[in-house]
């Protein structure tokens, strides 16, 4: 819903009515504050809102919610391996990320390229690979064109490198992330990235936080400070995930701590955890204003004793829907050494719940698929037309087995011979704001009425689909749930057809009278 702002603030109930035949209806507009149903917090603007949860549902009948999941929509990658400089193009967490650039319209994305070192994954003593960010864009989001620069050569060609070079020298720079600054402090800021540097050439899987800058994402500078996250300076595990808060003007990374294991005593004897929440793969969230301090991590998300007891939150990328917050959460599975991805909503941002009774929003395809194992959701997805496009990193391989098995003793194809190793970026598309719908069948009326609300707005718009005898009719009431104006369900004008935006009307008047 989207209601035109007048000075006066009314307000309402909203009776939504689907009537006849497989309708499905996404609520679209009157977000609140926060979690909290008191009444004081239903107060709403021209912002979307969904029925994701239960917030703004005073009561229904005949009425179930319906999950839907993106479409893949190529048979090939829009990103893989086809360049001489590339080695494992590591499309999942957190080592890709694609954008949209507000300013020239491209589609922007920054992906890593890892290099294996045999001997070193032998040995399990240091660091088996080395890695640094390679660059593509495209004006479709569906043609990508890999630039090559001349300011990182490689045997006398240019290449996509932007960042970190061969192994030996430059910066390792494993897991980036970047963000766009809407208030950039000057003009070569307004790209920000956050990464972690490894140390190869030393014992203990050395490695620190670093963070670069950039006026247009291509040539970037590194910060003369190191990022200082809470009480721990420029230690943080990899992983991290940004987001700007508009509202706050904050930068926002979803991340893992460098202390993640398990509190309390710790793990018994053999590393085993009795509980799933235990997990080393939980997500911490920490602040910053200027990109260099940045806020105790605090932990925001992590699966429970309902999970598998090998389940664990392996990366989180989160971004709002009108007021209310979404994620999409990478849920890795030991044992299978395979990754799934779920849809998290939090009305705050900090306090995260699983939809869709934990059913994957996005999982490998399978045999046969790119994506056999494992996929990934890094980026917020992009509204392109009347739909939400999802980059999808898919990995034809299991998530680290071609990595450790060697070390391992692993007797697996993939730890046999890690050139087996497959990533690719892959397009998936879902209807716009059509995370999930309210669905009434063929034979009973269904009927949802919200909490009441108030809101500035003279108009009514939302986002449904009806099977093909279906309508939907709307009422809006006031406090004292007597109709507003001619605002009736027999007066309005039924809704039968397929429309992320219809406007609501009452004999062919769509305004709602301003209450005094």
């Amino acid at each position: 819903m989207k209601p035109t702002p007048t000075n006066p603030l009314q307000r309402f109930w909203i009776l939504l009515v689907l009537l006849i035949a497989s309708c499905i209806a996404v609520n679209q507009g009157f977000p609140m504050r926060d979690l909290t149903r008191d009444p004081s917090q239903f107060y709403v603007k021209e912002k979307v809102q969904t029925f994701l949860d239960n917030v703004i549902i005073h009561s229904h009948r005949n009425i179930a919610r319906r999950w839907y999941q993106p479409s893949y929509q190529r048979d090939r990658p829009v990103i893989e391996k086809d360049r001489p400089w590339e080695h494992t193009t590591y499309f999942t967490y957190s080592n890709y990320c694609v954008l949209r650039d507000p300013q020239d319209g491209l589609f922007k994305c920054w992906y890593e390229d890892l290099q294996l070192f045999p001997e070193r994954q032998e040995s399990g003593k240091s660091i088996p690979f080395f890695s640094r960010q390679l660059y593509a864009e495209s004006s479709d989001g569906v043609r990508w064109r890999k630039t090559e620069f001349d300011f990182v050569q490689e045997d006398g060609r240019k290449t996509n490198i932007v960042l970190g070079s061969g192994a030996g020298g430059g910066h390792n720079v494993h897991s980036m992330n970047v963000v766009i600054d809407p208030y950039p402090p000057s003009p070569n800021q307004r790209f920000r990235a956050l990464f972690t540097h490894r140390t190869p050439e030393l014992p203990g899987h050395t490695k620190t936080v670093a963070c670069a800058h950039s006026p247009d994402g291509i040539h970037w500078q590194l910060y003369d400070k190191a990022p200082m996250i809470g009480m721990s300076g420029p230690r943080l595990d990899d992983v991290s995930v940004l987001f700007y808060d508009h509202n706050s003007r904050e930068f926002v990374q979803n991340t893992r701590h460098f202390l993640k294991g398990p509190g309390g005593g710790g793990a018994p004897r053999g590393g085993i955890h009795q509980f799933a929440s235990d997990s080393r793969r939980r997500v911490w969230q920490s602040r910053s204003h200027d990109f260099i301090h940045w806020s105790e991590p605090v932990l925001v998300a992590a699966v429970d004793e309902e999970d598998g007891l090998d389940e664990q939150f392996y990366g989180m990328a989160q971004y709002k829907l009108g007021t209310i917050h979404l994620a999409t959460v990478g849920v890795y599975r030991h044992v299978d050494n395979e990754m799934d991805v779920q849809l998290l909503i939090s009305r705050d941002g900090l306090r995260w719940k699983q939809t869709a009774k934990r059913q994957p929003f996005l999982a490998p395809r399978g045999k046969g698929y790119r994506d056999t194992h494992m996929v990934a959701l890094v980026s917020a997805p992009i509204e392109v037309d009347d739909e939400l496009w999802f980059y999808v990193g898919g990995s034809a391989c299991h998530h680290d087995w071609w990595l450790k098995g060697l070390g391992e003793g692993m007797d697996h194809p993939e730890a046999n011979d890690p050139t087996l190793a497959r990533f690719s970026l892959e397009l998936a598309t879902l209807r716009k704001d059509g995370y999930a719908g309210l669905y009434a069948n063929s034979y009973r009326q269904g009927i949802v009425t919200t909490q009441s609300m108030m809101s500035q707005g003279t108009k009514l718009v939302i986002n449904a689909r009806c099977g093909s005898q279906g309508m939907i009719r709307v009422e809006v009431t006031d406090e004292n749930n007597e109709t507003i104006g001619s605002c009736s369900k027999e007066n309005c004008d039924a809704f039968t057809g397929d429309s992320i935006s219809h406007i609501v009307s009452w004999q062919e008047d769509p305004s709602i009278p301003v209450q005094s």
